[in-house]
């Protein structure tokens, strides 16, 4: 799971930085999704699949 965070970590950091540069409004907003989904959706899945699989 580190790994998984680690990588859109750099996902984020390179796709901010392109679409600043090249006024990419998509890319900013890809970054924005890869670290929202890399340090809070993970957390929130792996909580939901385990609260599941012990109901």
């Amino acid at each position: 799971m580190e790994m998984i965070k680690l990588v859109l970590f750099l996902v984020f950091a390179i796709a901010t930085i392109v679409g600043y540069k090249k006024n990419n409004r998509g890319l900013m907003l890809l970054g924005a999704v890869a670290v929202t989904i890399g340090f809070i959706g993970l957390d929130f899945i792996y909580g939901f699949v385990a609260e599941l699989e012990c109901a």
